[in-house]
């Protein structure tokens, strides 16, 4: 009777625990729409304070390109431990992203820094917090427009960062 009143005991407990509600996580990607006719290259910067010279290419960052016409996923730091863009939006006040010709950035992407700088325009600088994403819909569109009614809804020209 014991065992059974144990067992009845833990049953509960591991009812209660999984029926609570789940967290405010916040979206697990940003989705990268390039809406243009040209591979584009995106630099991201995370920084807890986003100075004037963050606001050109920054050596030693990565790029990422993205195809004409299609979408790239951007995964949370914290997707992993099953945490969303929230959670690194604690620490940072911003993300940016810069947005560069992939065919002008590979031309040039290994020369020295002031080169780059010199010969690869960013074309667009997007610099976004949480609250923006929010109401983007944690969509990104290149070229700016209209994005109120965009929201990736997956495919085959969809492509995945994961950290």
């Amino acid at each position: 009777m014991k065992q059974l009143k144990t067992a009845v005991k833990y049953i509960a407990i591991a009812c209660a625990l999984t029926g609570c509600s789940p967290k405010d996580t916040g979206s697990l990607y940003i989705a990268i729409v390039n809406k243009s006719s040209k591979e584009i290259s995106v630099q991201e910067i995370l920084k807890g304070k986003i100075t004037p010279e963050d606001t050109i290419f920054q050596c030693r960052m990565f790029a990422f390109p993205i195809p004409a016409d299609s979408t790239f996923l951007l995964q949370s730091f914290e997707a992993n431990r099953g945490w969303g863009w929230k959670m690194d939006f604690k620490s940072i006040p911003y993300i940016q992203f810069l947005i560069m010709d992939s065919e002008v950035y590979n031309q040039y992407r290994n020369e020295p820094c002031d080169t780059i700088r010199k010969y690869v325009p960013v074309l667009h600088r997007y610099q976004l917090t949480y609250d923006d994403l929010e109401r983007m819909n944690w969509t990104v569109v290149y070229p700016p427009g209209d994005w109120s009614s965009s929201r990736f809804e997956g495919g085959d020209d969809c492509f995945r960062l994961a950290r």
